[in-house]
């Protein structure tokens, strides 16, 4: 059996978008925040084994991309 891990730290982002809604711009910003991954690998034979990968192990709710045609992007969820 083989155990493993990583974290990711993304810094506090923030953009000037334009709300169409409201017709002026307002900023949008996310806190710095950290993402945690978790592997476990079984050696079912010499040949064979198997992997389960889990992404974003605490299911944190973050954007990844802010501002993009004035867009939000949330990330990768681990559900």
């Amino acid at each position: 059996m083989t155990i493993g891990g990583g974290a990711r730290w993304q810094n506090r982002s923030w953009q000037n978008i334009y709300n169409r809604a409201k017709d002026q711009y307002q900023d949008f910003s996310q806190d710095a925040y950290w993402l945690v991954d978790a592997m476990a690998r079984y050696q079912v034979s010499e040949h064979l084994s198997t992997t389960l990968n889990v992404n974003n192990l605490f299911d944190k709710q973050y954007y990844t991309n802010i501002g993009f045609y004035n867009t939000a992007y949330y990330g990768d969820r681990a559900m």
